[in-house]
Protein backbone atom coordinates (compact mmCIF):
# COMPACT_ATOMS: atom_id res chain seq x y z
CA UNK A 1 0.00 0.00 0.00
CA UNK A 2 1.31 3.65 -0.29
CA UNK A 3 1.03 6.94 1.29
CA UNK A 4 -2.37 8.57 1.80
CA UNK A 5 -2.41 10.70 -1.47
CA UNK A 6 -2.20 14.30 -1.08
CA UNK A 7 -5.75 15.46 -1.35
CA UNK A 8 -6.50 12.87 1.36
CA UNK A 9 -4.53 14.68 3.58
CA UNK A 10 -5.65 18.12 2.81
CA UNK A 11 -9.24 17.00 3.96
CA UNK A 12 -7.90 15.02 7.57
CA UNK A 13 -5.84 17.99 7.44
CA UNK A 14 -8.79 20.55 7.50
CA UNK A 15 -11.30 18.25 9.29
CA UNK A 16 -8.86 18.34 12.18
CA UNK A 17 -8.70 22.19 11.77
CA UNK A 18 -12.90 22.05 11.78
CA UNK A 19 -12.44 19.99 15.16
CA UNK A 20 -10.19 22.24 16.34
CA UNK A 21 -12.08 25.32 16.07
CA UNK A 22 -15.24 23.17 16.78
CA UNK A 23 -14.44 22.57 20.46
CA UNK A 24 -13.25 26.65 20.94
CA UNK A 25 -16.33 27.28 19.64
CA UNK A 26 -18.20 24.94 21.98
CA UNK A 27 -15.72 26.57 25.03
CA UNK A 28 -16.94 29.85 24.34
CA UNK A 29 -20.59 28.87 24.26
CA UNK A 30 -20.08 27.26 27.48
CA UNK A 31 -18.56 29.66 28.84
CA UNK A 32 -21.39 32.30 27.64
CA UNK A 33 -24.30 30.01 29.11
CA UNK A 34 -22.27 30.00 32.43
CA UNK A 35 -22.40 33.86 32.36
CA UNK A 36 -25.65 33.88 31.17
CA UNK A 37 -26.73 31.51 33.99
CA UNK A 38 -24.95 33.62 36.69
CA UNK A 39 -26.49 37.47 35.31
CA UNK A 40 -29.72 35.74 35.81
CA UNK A 41 -28.83 33.97 39.03
CA UNK A 42 -27.84 37.35 40.25
CA UNK A 43 -30.63 39.70 38.88
CA UNK A 44 -33.13 36.71 40.70
CA UNK A 45 -31.08 37.36 44.15
CA UNK A 46 -31.78 41.17 43.76
CA UNK A 47 -35.30 40.58 43.05
CA UNK A 48 -35.89 38.43 46.02
CA UNK A 49 -34.02 40.50 48.25
CA UNK A 50 -35.87 43.95 46.67
CA UNK A 51 -38.70 42.10 47.61
CA UNK A 52 -38.18 41.04 51.44
CA UNK A 53 -37.18 44.07 51.79
CA UNK A 54 -40.02 45.86 50.77
CA UNK A 55 -42.60 43.54 52.75
CA UNK A 56 -39.94 44.34 56.13
CA UNK A 57 -40.31 48.18 55.36
CA UNK A 58 -44.39 47.61 54.13
CA UNK A 59 -44.65 45.21 58.35
CA UNK A 60 -42.57 47.67 59.60
CA UNK A 61 -44.73 50.96 58.87
CA UNK A 62 -48.08 48.75 59.80
CA UNK A 63 -46.51 47.87 63.21
CA UNK A 64 -45.41 51.74 63.64
CA UNK A 65 -49.11 52.90 63.05
CA UNK A 66 -51.08 50.14 65.27
CA UNK A 67 -48.17 51.06 68.08
CA UNK A 68 -49.38 54.68 67.25
CA UNK A 69 -53.16 53.59 67.01
CA UNK A 70 -52.67 51.83 70.20
CA UNK A 71 -51.56 55.10 72.32
CA UNK A 72 -54.17 57.24 71.03
CA UNK A 73 -56.79 54.51 72.81
CA UNK A 74 -54.37 54.52 75.63
CA UNK A 75 -54.19 58.15 75.92
CA UNK A 76 -58.24 58.54 75.27
CA UNK A 77 -59.28 55.72 77.65
CA UNK A 78 -56.48 57.89 80.37
CA UNK A 79 -58.41 60.85 79.48
CA UNK A 80 -62.01 59.54 80.04
CA UNK A 81 -60.81 58.07 83.09
CA UNK A 82 -59.78 61.91 84.23
CA UNK A 83 -63.02 62.90 82.98
CA UNK A 84 -65.08 60.50 85.25
CA UNK A 85 -63.00 59.18 88.04
CA UNK A 86 -66.28 57.61 90.33
CA UNK A 87 -67.84 56.33 87.17
CA UNK A 88 -64.56 54.82 85.89
CA UNK A 89 -63.94 52.96 89.16
CA UNK A 90 -67.20 51.99 89.52
CA UNK A 91 -66.97 49.74 86.06
CA UNK A 92 -63.62 48.73 86.77
CA UNK A 93 -65.10 46.77 90.16
CA UNK A 94 -67.61 45.95 88.05
CA UNK A 95 -66.01 44.18 85.45
CA UNK A 96 -64.04 42.57 88.26
CA UNK A 97 -66.38 41.15 90.27
CA UNK A 98 -68.00 39.37 86.98
CA UNK A 99 -64.81 38.10 85.44
CA UNK A 100 -64.36 36.68 89.48
CA UNK A 101 -67.56 34.67 89.40
CA UNK A 102 -67.65 33.82 86.39
CA UNK A 103 -63.58 32.57 86.57
CA UNK A 104 -64.76 31.32 90.01
CA UNK A 105 -67.73 28.83 88.22
CA UNK A 106 -65.26 27.15 86.27
CA UNK A 107 -63.34 26.20 89.00
CA UNK A 108 -66.68 24.59 91.06
CA UNK A 109 -67.41 22.00 87.82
Amino acid sequence: MSDPSPDLEKEIAALKDDVARLRTDITHLTEALKSTAEDYADAAREHTRARAEAARAKAQAQIDEAIGAGREQIGALGNRVAERPLASLLTAAGVGFILAKVLDLGGRR
